[in-house]
């Protein structure tokens, strides 16, 4: 389920707000759901998991700071670069503000408009989200992504070769791939949710079976197309087997 996150100070306005984005998940039959419901920054941001691709409808001024709204976007878009926003404001004269600051919103609804604008913009930009997200589901199956730092990594699933961590080296995972080594934060177990075409050789190995050349069922000994190998399980070993004769 996709979240999606509100940010409005006005009670009236928020609660309305809120029923349109229900309304709207109704109608595109969007697997959404409305996370957060927020009228200050503060209850936003101790609600918030920057870790989370969602769609966000912010307002831009919050409690008398006019530029309250942008300053969760920049956050936003710095945590999760994925996710869409949009903006729902008086403040029409900001929007050049948001490509100065690349923040990139997906919409920029303005009150001015009234209710009925808003609601039919707010139900356009879930399926637009729905859409995109479906398109990039689809798109993720064939591609990697990983994280160093602040930067943003995306390698080909067929040039993938194997994911695997050191035990002296806790909470880091090594990647090898056709054409290259890397390292990074992050957890096999992660990976091998969003990625299930990844085979779980054993507690530190996640691999690519379609880049491997051969299997040794006696030693369980796993051989890569790069010269690499890894242990398999004893657990491990039968699905293997089963799997590796399914596309011979």
């Amino acid at each position: 389920m996709y979240p999606i996150y509100l940010l409005e100070d006005n009670e009236l306005q928020r609660n309305k707000y809120a029923e349109f984005i229900h309304n709207g998940i109704l109608i595109n039959d969007a697997s959404m759901f409305l996370e957060v419901v927020a009228g200050t920054t503060t209850d936003f941001l101790n609600q918030y998991n920057p870790k989370k691709q969602a769609l966000y409808f912010l307002d831009m001024e919050i409690l008398n700071d006019k530029i309250a709204g942008l300053k969760i976007a920049e956050k936003v878009r710095q945590n999760s670069p994925l996710s869409q926003i949009v903006f729902i404001t008086t403040h029409d004269e900001l929007s050049l503000t948001t490509l100065e600051r690349k923040i990139a919103p997906m919409d920029y609804i303005l009150k001015d408009n009234g209710l009925e604008n808003i609601k039919q913009s707010i139900t356009d930009d879930i399926q637009k989200t729905q859409h995109e997200l479906r398109e990039y589901n689809h798109l993720s199956k064939n591609v990697l992504d990983y994280k160093i730092g602040s930067r943003y990594f995306s390698i080909l699933m067929d040039d993938v070769i194997m994911l695997y961590t050191n035990k002296d080296v806790p909470g880091r995972i090594f990647i090898i791939t056709k054409y290259q080594l890397a390292e990074f934060n992050g957890s096999l177990n992660t990976f091998e949710k969003d990625y299930p075409n990844l085979f779980r050789c054993n507690r530190g190995f996640l691999v690519n079976l379609d880049n491997t050349i051969n299997y040794d069922s006696k030693t369980r000994i796993l051989s890569f197309i790069d010269g690499s190998t890894c242990e398999v399980s004893f657990r491990k070993n039968k699905e293997l087997i089963k799997l590796m004769s399914k596309n011979d």
